[in-house]
């Protein structure tokens, strides 16, 4: 018969196996380390950038949104700090934020790129260098100040494919390497932060015309309000009138005119069907179309009705207005 075999063997065996398996054991380790290293630093990232895209959707006020762009620009490239500067209306330069982990590095840094800018912009202005140049000279200076000892990276702020300013980070660790994973978020940075100044300057830009719409319906409003109500009934003359304009606001006019002072006051159908005093009758049209016709057809409006209650002839009348809204005319360059 077979024997079994010894429990002593089969325990010398496992312990066999388990000494050459603990041989693999720390290489494992460490990988699976640096996988969850590389894994903790990729939420990081993504976290950061949603971050910054709640932002970019939530707030309405861009200084609000502004103020994160280079702190996620700094900690998107593992950076000591970010700047952030931006072209302004008049073609200078400004530093619009700073964002730096030591307060007392954040003030030094400060005062080293606002100096810097000042005296760029001084030399801009001298010079009417362009936005283009008075940007590369920036880099250049910023660099050389800073020194050896501070490393320094931008990328651009391009809004509609036009450059609007720079986005920098700054690291004094010598060991730091701009690699082209940095390079990338840094750019997906600048370009959220283009996105927001579009999305202010368009919605600037509805408001404007938003404004813009109601003056002209107001315009219309009371332009309309100006042409009469209702024909006046005039013995043997038979009168029907409609103004429509091309756009809201128009040149078009006409205008029944009562020759009598007490005239001028609001009256009814019966008493104007009454009334036996003579009427003037306009009818114009102001050369051209929208604001400029309507301000001088209300202009003209206003000289007529003074000059009929004067009593003067239709001759006269054209004579007078000719003499005094000439002068007006020709300087406008427009009628």
């Amino acid at each position: 018969m077979l024997s079994e075999p010894e429990p002593r063997d089969t325990l010398t065996t496992a312990t066999v196996n388990m000494g050459d398996h603990s041989t693999d054991i720390k290489p494992i380790l460490a990988l699976k380390e640096l996988v969850a290293s590389l894994y903790r630093e990729q939420n990081k990232v993504q976290n950061l950038l949603s971050s910054l895209g709640f932002a970019l959707r939530s707030f309405n006020n861009l200084n609000q949104f502004l103020d994160l762009t280079p702190l996620m620009a700094a900690r998107v490239a593992d950076a000591e700090g970010g700047a952030l500067i931006l072209s302004k209306n008049n073609g200078q330069v400004a530093l619009d934020q700073l964002h730096c982990q030591d307060n007392q590095i954040n003030g030094e840094l400060r005062r080293q790129l606002e100096a810097i800018i000042r005296q760029l912009n001084q030399e801009a202005t001298l010079e009417n260098k362009n936005n283009r140049s008075l940007l590369d000279s920036l880099d250049h200076q910023i660099r050389q100040t800073l020194g050896q000892g501070t490393q320094v990276y931008s990328t651009p702020v391009l809004v509609k494919n036009s450059e609007r300013g720079r986005l920098y980070v700054f690291s004094r660790d010598p060991d730091y390497g701009w690699t082209p994973t940095r390079r990338k978020l840094l750019q997906l940075v600048a370009d959220q932060t283009a996105v927001a100044i579009a999305n202010n300057e368009l919605t600037i830009e509805l408001r404007s015309k938003e404004r813009q719409d109601r003056e002209l319906e107001i315009a219309a409003e009371v332009q309309n309000r100006l042409l009469p109500r209702q024909c006046p009934k005039i013995q043997g003359v038979e009168l029907a009138a409609h103004c429509k304009t091309a756009n809201r606001v128009g040149g078009d006019y006409y205008d029944f005119i009562p020759c009598n002072y007490d005239q001028f006051k609001p009256a009814t159908e019966a008493e104007m069907e009454a009334s036996t005093a003579p009427w003037s009758i306009v009818i114009g049209d102001v050369m051209g179309k929208g604001v400029p016709a309507g301000l001088l057809m209300t202009m003209t409006r206003g000289m007529l009705r003074a000059e009929v209650l004067n009593r003067h002839s239709p001759a006269q009348i054209l004579r007078h207005l000719n003499r005094v809204m000439y002068a007006d005319l020709d300087n406008s360059h427009r009628f």
